[in-house]
């Protein structure tokens, strides 16, 4: 079975994410005619953050059975692999086309083919923008992603509680030594961002959830109140956004927030008013690798087209309404499919571990 509100508060936070950058699309249309910004759209990136912690959640909760296990372990990534890969790949070839074609679009200096490499293996690697970004620039939390999924793998060779302290306490040193200023070269700082820390306490929200730790609904609907108050009503603190406080600042709000949709009472998955948002949960994935190449195109229509004729607020809707349709059949037609075969290809290895705490186990989550 799965847990509902999780799959929901997936749509949400992608949403959010497209909402971010519509929000960046619009400045740029309204930089063109000398106007300003529709709005400040830096509230609605805290989609990212919240991915984060959802991303730590599900690991634990997934994997609960798989501790003390060389077989789980190697499982662990096989799926990981399988989930991320093959859009990821194909969203890079398509970027990389893009830049070819373009060669202005693109972020690497002409002939950097190891940035390329990189792009495709999940490497930080500077590009001319001054950050680590891949060739589809939402890839580069699935840097981080890789990350998360190659220490949590060697986790998973240990009994649970070595395991948990190897995770916690390998990134929890890698964030310190990057706020210290002691990691040299741009994979390890990159690797070192605070913003590992909301993987982190989702993993934390992951743990009090095998151990059979639930929320009212009274609880919870409080808790998602005041996480999002803090994000739409509080402004970050002052800092470079990868810094320590303005990091911290987005991954408490995340946690609480994750900790009422995963604690509290879960949504009944068979009513009607959930299906839109447990099918954009579902293909959450694809509409977060896929958005900003929609709405960049859509922008480049809009600025030389019928379209520009129209309010820019209209940009908002009919950009998400468009992504939301090309993510969802990117869902069905490309990356379910993918993964089924693949999975159906590279079978299960059985897995022996200890057995899992709690009273829900892994098995609250089919995702």
């Amino acid at each position: 079975m799965k847990l509902s509100n999780i799959q929901i508060l997936r749509a949400c936070a992608a949403l959010m994410i497209v909402v971010d950058h519509c929000g960046i699309e619009t400045e740029r249309l309204s930089q063109s005619v000398g106007g300003s910004k529709l709005f400040d759209e830096t509230a609605w990136g805290f989609g990212v953050p919240l991915f984060f912690a959802i991303s730590g959640f599900i690991m634990v909760v997934t994997s609960a059975k798989n501790f003390g296990s060389a077989s789980g372990a190697v499982d662990f990534m096989r799926r990981r692999v399988i989930r991320i890969v093959p859009l990821y790949w194909a969203v890079t070839t398509v970027a990389l086309a893009a830049a070819l074609a373009a060669p202005a679009l693109s972020k690497a200096p002409p002939g950097d083919h190891l940035y390329i490499a990189a792009s495709y293996l999940f490497w930080p690697y500077d590009c001319v923008t001054g950050y680590a970004r891949p060739l589809a620039t939402p890839g580069w939390t699935l840097n981080l992603e890789m990350l998360f999924y190659v220490v949590f793998a060697v986790a998973l060779l240990f009994r649970r509680r070595i395991g948990l302290a190897v995770l916690f306490g390998s990134l929890g040193v890698l964030v310190a030594a990057r706020a210290a200023g002691l990691l040299p070269g741009v994979a390890l700082n990159f690797w070192g961002d605070p913003i590992v820390l909301g993987f982190l306490l989702g993993a934390a929200v992951g743990i009090a959830f095998n151990s059979g730790v639930r929320l009212s609904g009274f609880s919870a609907a409080a808790l998602a109140a005041i996480g999002f108050g803090v994000v739409f009503l509080i402004p970050l603190p002052a800092g470079a956004e990868s810094d320590l406080l303005p990091r911290l600042a987005s991954a408490v709000p995340a946690v609480l927030i994750l900790i009422a949709f995963a604690l509290g009472p879960q949504a009944d998955d068979n009513r009607r008013i959930w299906i839109a948002a447990l099918l954009i949960g579902d293909a959450s994935y694809s509409l977060y690798l896929v958005h900003a190449f929609v709405l960049r195109a859509l922008s480049m229509v809009w600025m030389k087209g019928p379209l520009g004729a129209l309010s820019l607020w209209t940009f908002i809707p009919i950009g998400m309404a468009i992504a939301l349709l090309i993510a969802i059949a990117t869902y069905w037609c490309f990356e379910a499919p993918a993964t089924r075969w693949l999975n159906r290809k590279t079978p299960r290895r059985a897995v022996r571990s200890e057995p899992a705490p709690g009273r829900d186990g892994a098995a609250a989550l089919a995702k």
